[in-house]
């Protein structure tokens, strides 16, 4: 494969890019990725959690599975998957974000994060940083889709449903590789994941031509 364009994303930070259909993307990290697609002939064409699920029968995002849009056109498909084994990628949360920070401090809610009730709460998070990231593009925080949250794994109580995170995480960097089945814009963001020990660390971006 040639390597198209290479790009490293520091911690607590995004990153958009153009793609072709039949490039690969792929995201090397030891931290949780919030991603999003879009259609690149039309924006509203927008990852999208529920039909991706349904299609692929299955909760969680494995290789050979793809992302579809809202109206269930195909987007990506997952071609690589290092995290395989280690734990599951989550479509069920959304993004972190500074208000959300600041309701989990107000609510006493803290405590379900790692470092506990006196953590030090960044200023921002994933929809900031994915924000900041598409706005290049003319796409605003109400138009970005909820996203497959790579590296998170989540703990999920099958009899009440109640969602627990994890501290699961790759102890060294592993790769996603996600082949474009149409011509797109995607984005990221190198989570600040406080619910890790690291809290954030930064990702790294290569988008190959096959």
């Amino acid at each position: 494969m040639r390597v198209i364009q290479e790009h490293l994303a520091p911690k607590n930070t995004g990153w958009a890019t153009e793609m072709k259909v039949g490039q690969v993307l792929r995201l090397t990290a030891r931290t949780i990725i919030d991603f999003v697609a879009f259609d690149g002939l039309d924006y509203g064409e927008a990852f999208d959690q529920a039909p991706t699920k349904e299609a692929n029968r299955s909760i969680y995002l494995k290789r050979g599975h793809q992302m579809l849009s809202r109206r269930g056109t195909p987007l990506m498909r997952v071609v690589t998957d290092e995290f395989d084994g280690i734990g599951t990628h989550d479509m069920q949360f959304g993004m972190c974000c500074r208000s959300r920070h600041k309701r989990a401090q107000e609510e006493g809610r803290l405590g379900e994060y790692l470092h506990g009730k006196d953590m030090e709460l960044p200023d921002h998070g994933c929809t900031e940083n994915l924000t900041w990231a598409l706005e290049p593009w003319g796409i605003p925080y109400e138009n970005i889709p909820s996203p497959v949250n790579f590296f998170q794994n989540m703990e999920i109580d099958q009899k009440t449903g109640c969602m627990k995170r994890t501290q699961i995480r790759p102890k060294k960097p592993v790769k996603i590789e996600l082949q474009a089945e149409r011509d797109l814009l995607v984005g990221f963001s190198a989570c600040p994941d406080m619910a890790s020990k690291t809290r954030g660390l930064e990702v790294g971006a290569t988008v190959f031509e096959v």
